[in-house]
């Protein structure tokens, strides 16, 4: 009997595409117990390449079974994660260009780190992990270009506006790993933090999920009518605890589109650990820029003032 006419053939498919979408649905119960849920949570794009798999198992198992067990996690995927696919075009402008990056300490290059960013011709800049003498030639070669600078331990911020003195957010660490400012654009004001949350391994998230805990009350705390958030998380947008940061901030990738632009690691990007997050402004572009030195890709978000 052929497998078209068999009714059991698309038993195994629609099994498995039901725990697929199951678990895309569901995936906040998934235990943290060793990590499990962050490797989950952080891999859930990549279900996609599950799904056209099944889907061409399901093509030598084709029953009305198969086709239901393709169809259940496809529709449950594109509902989670359908609106990175549309298509986007980087504008020729914008209010505000924001740039940031992780540049990774003692990074070979530092010069052609710093001078691929302001080629980006940013309005702002957010960098983490200036350290060593790589830190000191990119913060010589920023300042040099922007008018106004602030750095508080291994992250800073460079403006072509002027900005108000840091404050340091507490993020419930012994370094400062967050600061916030008032930039005073030609748009009118707007708060600017930079972050750098705590690194994340699996079985190791409580300190990076406190520090996340505590930047989303600062911010939700925060009266600015608007505020631009930017710097890298250690998180990617489907784990559990990122999506718990403050309701009131929009991604400028999620906005827009464009891909789910990944960002580390820079030579095969897996996850998006870096973000540009607004509240009270409109994303309109975001670019994710090609591998350089570091192990984190630059990112540039576009922005306007309504």
């Amino acid at each position: 009997m052929s497998a078209s006419r068999n009714p059991s053939s698309g038993i195994l498919v629609f099994v498995v595409g039901a725990l697929l979408a199951a678990l895309l649905a569901m995936h906040e119960l998934v235990p943290t117990t060793r990590g499990l849920a962050l490797v989950i949570e952080s891999a859930l794009p990549w279900t996609g390449v599950l799904i056209v798999l099944l889907f061409i198992v399901a093509l030598f198992r084709f029953s009305v079974l198969s086709i239901i067990g393709v169809l259940l996690p496809a529709l449950v995927w594109f509902m989670m994660f359908g609106g990175y696919l549309r298509p986007a075009d980087v504008p020729e402008d914008a209010d505000i260009v924001v740039a940031s990056q992780n540049v990774g300490a003692r990074m070979p290059q530092p010069t052609a780190t710093a001078q691929s960013i302001i080629d980006r011709s940013p309005d702002i800049v957010a960098v983490q992990e200036i350290e060593s003498l790589s830190g000191d030639i990119i913060t010589e070669q920023l300042s040099a270009h922007f008018p106004h600078s602030a750095e508080e331990d291994t992250i800073g911020i460079w403006s072509q506006w002027p900005m108000t003195e840091p404050t340091e957010i507490d993020l419930g660490i012994q370094w400062t790993r967050a600061i916030a400012t008032t930039i005073s654009t030609d748009h009118g004001d707007v708060r600017f933090y930079s972050v750098h949350l705590p690194s994340v391994r699996p079985g190791q998230e409580s300190l990076r999920n406190n520090a996340l805990a505590r930047l989303s009350e600062a911010i939700e705390s925060d009266g600015a009518e608007r505020v631009i958030v930017a710097g890298d998380f250690n998180s990617g947008n489907t784990d559990r605890y990122f999506e718990q940061l403050d309701d009131g901030l929009t991604g400028t990738r999620e906005a827009v589109g464009g891909g789910f632009g990944f960002t580390w690691p820079s030579i095969f990007p897996v996850v998006r650990l870096d973000h540009i997050m607004v509240r009270g402004l409109d994303p309109v572009g975001d670019l994710v820029l090609d591998r350089g030195t570091s192990d984190h890709r630059a990112i540039v978000g576009f922005i306007d003032v309504p």
